[in-house]
C-alpha cells in the first residue's frame, strides 16, 4: 500500500492497560433493577485526534460464581433460573447456570460465593479455589465477575432453593461430569459463566480434580 501513512500492526501482548481517557460523568438515566448511568468521554485517537463518544453504562459491578462439583458422586451441581434477556433473545428463559450473583457492599469474594451457593443449592462449600476472572459484556456494563471451584455434598442439594428476599426462584440439579463437558462440546449451554467455567474444567482437569479430593 501505498501513501496515506499506512504503518503495519506489531507484536502484541495479552495485558488490558490504562487507558488515555477523560471522562465526564456519570448522569443517571434509570435506577431500577440495575443503575444505568451515561457517560461523555473523549480518548487519543489515530495521529493524535481525539474521539467523543458517549456511552450508556449498566452499572452492576463485582460477582462471583460457583462451579459446585461433588468429587464423590461425579457430578457438577448446576441450576435452572428464568432469565428475562435470554427469554427475550431466545425464547429460552429457564437457563442452565451455575451458582452466581452479586458481591455486597463490604462482603469479600469468597464469602459471597459461599453465600450464594447456600441460597441458589441450599448448601455451602466445604472448599473453594479461585479459577478465572473476566468481564461477561465489557462494552455495555462494569459487570467484573470472579469464579471459583466450589466442593459440595450433592446429597444435601434441594430440588428447590432461591433467597426468598430476592423473589427468586433456583432449581438445582446434578449432572455427571463427563455428560456436561459433552453437552459443552455440543454447544447446548449459552451462559457464558458456565461455559467458561466448564472450558476452564476441561483444561485443567487433573488439577481440578485434584483440588477436589485433597482433605
Amino acid at each position: 500500500m501505498s501513501g496515506g501513512g499506512f504503518a503495519p500492526a506489531g507484536r502484541g501482548v495479552i495485558a488490558d492497560r490504562a487507558a488515555d481517557v477523560a471522562l465526564e460523568g456519570p448522569q443517571p438515566l434509570g435506577e431500577g433493577f440495575r443503575p444505568y448511568h451515561r457517560f461523555d468521554l473523549e480518548l487519543r485517537g489515530a495521529h493524535g485526534a481525539r474521539l467523543h463518544q458517549r456511552r450508556d453504562i449498566l452499572r452492576v459491578g463485582p460477582v462471583v460464581g460457583v462451579l459446585a462439583a461433588d468429587p464423590n458422586a461425579g457430578c457438577f451441581v448446576l441450576i435452572r433460573q428464568f432469565r428475562l434477556a435470554a427469554h427475550l433473545a431466545t425464547g429460552r428463559g429457564d437457563i442452565v447456570e451455575l451458582v452466581a450473583g452479586c458481591v455486597d457492599a463490604g462482603e469479600e469474594p469468597e464469602a459471597a460465593a459461599r453465600r450464594e451457593c447456600v441460597e441458589e443449592i441450599g448448601v455451602a462449600p466445604d472448599r473453594l479455589m479461585p479459577i478465572l476472572s473476566f468481564m461477561p459484556t465489557p462494552g455495555v456494563t462494569d459487570e467484573q465477575a470472579a469464579v471459583y471451584l466450589g466442593r459440595v455434598d450433592s446429597a444435601r442439594v434441594p430440588a428447590k432453593a432461591g433467597a426468598a428476599v430476592e423473589t427468586e426462584l433456583t432449581e438445582p440439579f446434578t449432572i455427571p461430569i463427563d455428560e456436561a463437558l459433552g453437552a459443552l462440546e455440543r454447544g447446548a449451554a449459552q451462559n457464558l459463566f458456565l461455559i467458561a467455567a466448564l472450558q476452564w474444567f476441561a483444561l485443567n482437569r487433573a488439577r481440578a480434580e485434584h483440588f477436589l479430593r485433597t482433605a
